[in-house]
């Protein structure tokens, strides 16, 4: 199999490029010239150390997880998405008896694939970056799941402009991308998107985190601009949940996150990447039922699904009891609660921390419908669409993404296709699609990112954990965008807590 460090020949007359404009500019503006080179040079390694490219970076190191010291502990684990099922993971690695409970008939949370004779379908989430994602990455290689690339790099897809497409390769690096977007955007355009690019490199490298959102960031010209509407909000904004309503109130570094960490990434966070690591892979359940099915064959865990759990409550001997629906109930010596916010805080309020309640209480939760179809109308054989419609009713744009499950496949069977907010599913359902082609929705709950809880994450959640001893809390939100590496590295840093550690 090649390796991920064979030359790129695109990369290597880009270098060459620009090693040669550094040389004219010296020579022909002297001093000038130099400073210019060095200023930029500056501009392009600098990282500010509360930036979000730094605690990115931070979540991307290796964390040493315990093989004992549970021993003799029960654990409780309340959810059975990403978060609960590594959380989970750990506990029992370290020796710990666990039980983990389930709201639903099955575990996985927010990644329910579509199976179909044995075949993983992805459908609630379907991306991964591997190598901007080292948790996620080492845990697929210890099951020994391999990545299974999109392989969409020479194939373009669309954003559709108003009146006209945008056609553009993804996942082919900023050359790539750049090559495609100069021909086919107006001049006003161009400016206007390299701009805002800029402004959010600033926010997302050289700046510390700070309650600055989109809009304060953008300015009401480019936040209201053809480029940011129809190119940027499809784009990006619904790979970070922000709605156009959220714009005033999504931390600009989050939005910027997406953009330098997972589409036109900046730096690379795990240098042990093999072939085709570093490229989009497909997220599909794989993972999920390897966690699964290696927890269940072991004697220390036990599993419970359709447990609603409703309350949680502190004995007299210092033990915990769980509480669910039917009278049912659990003893334990402590409790990780791995569901999103809004069902955790009902179930924390009366045991957790103040500060870990008040922290809860920040975040809100929307709507998003994922439609499994095979409407193959608009987006054609591309491997995505991405679009920005008015809803008829509201007269408010809102923006969509259709993508099939592995983007590079040809022969695709199914399509997939996101919207934020009931009154735009109703209104996309009704006048975009054929609703005969719809094979099953799903509808799964997201937490919006806003001022108040995405700032300086890990400063936050690392004094949070601290002053918990029995009752703690994970979830993927915690560390920035809801991916699975977010969600394994804050269920590794609860657990070493659980057991009496640092993070």
């Amino acid at each position: 199999m090649a390796n991920s460090t064979s030359i790129n020949p695109f990369r290597l007359a880009l270098t060459i490029g620009i090693f040669a404009l550094i040389l004219f500019l010296i020579f022909k503006f002297g001093i000038i010239g130099l400073l210019v080179v060095l200023f930029s040079l500056f501009l392009i390694r600098y990282e500010h150390p509360k930036s979000t490219s730094r605690i990115m970076a931070e979540d991307a190191l290796p964390i040493d997880m315990p093989r004992t010291g549970g021993e003799g502990k029960s654990v409780v684990v309340v959810g059975g998405g990403i978060s609960g099922l590594s959380a989970a993971k750990y506990l029992i690695q370290a020796g710990c008896d666990v039980t983990l409970l389930e709201r639903r008939e099955i575990v996985g949370g927010n990644n329910d694939p579509y199976l179909e004779n044995g075949e993983h379908h992805a459908t609630t989430v379907i991306i991964t970056l591997p190598a901007q994602q080292p948790h996620y990455l080492h845990l697929c290689r210890e099951y020994g799941i391999e990545q299974t690339p999109h392989e969409f790099e020479d194939l373009k897809g669309s954003i559709v402009f108003e009146d006209r497409e945008l056609n553009t390769k993804m996942g082919s690096g900023m050359g790539g991308f750049l090559k495609f977007i100069y021909r086919e955007a107006t001049l006003k355009e161009l400016i206007d998107g390299f701009i805002i690019y800029w402004k959010f490199y600033r926010q997302y490298r050289l700046r510390p985190e700070s309650a600055k959102s989109v809009a304060d960031v953008l300015g009401k010209r480019l936040v209201n601009s053809t480029v940011f509407t129809h190119f940027y909000m499809p784009w990006v904004g619904i790979n970070t949940w922000c709605r156009f309503e959220d714009v005033e109130r999504q931390p600009a570094h989050v939005f910027a996150s997406f953009i330098f960490e997972y589409a036109l990434t900046v730096t690379i966070r795990d240098k042990t990447h093999k072939y085709k690591e570093d490229y989009w892979c497909v997220l599909d359940g794989r993972l999920i039922h390897k966690l699964r099915d290696r927890l269940l064959a072991n004697e220390r865990y036990d599993q419970h699904l359709n447990t609603n759990v409703t309350e949680i409550t502190r004995n007299t001997d210092g033990g915990l009891t769980i509480q669910a629906e039917g009278g049912k109930h659990w003893e334990c010596d402590a409790v990780v609660v791995a569901t999103q916010p809004v069902q955790a805080l009902p179930i924390l309020r009366e045991v957790a921390p103040k500060r870990l309640t008040e922290e809860l209480d920040k975040w809100k939760q929307m709507d998003c419908y994922v439609l499994f179809h095979t409407d193959f109308s608009d987006i054609g054989n591309r491997p995505w669409l991405h679009q920005t419609h008015k809803n008829k009713t509201t007269g408010k744009y809102y923006i969509t993404n259709t993508i099939k499950p592995r983007m590079g496949d040809l022969n695709a069977k199914y399509l997939i296709t996101f919207v934020y907010n009931t009154e735009n599913y109703l209104d996309f359902r009704e006048h975009h699609m054929d609703e005969s082609t719809i094979v099953k929705l799903y509808e799964p709950k997201l937490p919006i990112f806003n001022l108040e809880n995405s700032i300086d994450r890990n400063t936050v959640w690392r004094e949070i954990d601290a002053e918990c001893t029995d009752v703690f809390w994970t979830q993927a939100c915690r560390s920035g965008l809801q991916y699975h590496n977010n969600g394994i590295v804050s269920a590794k840093r609860v657990v070493r807590r659980v057991l009496g550690h640092d993070w």
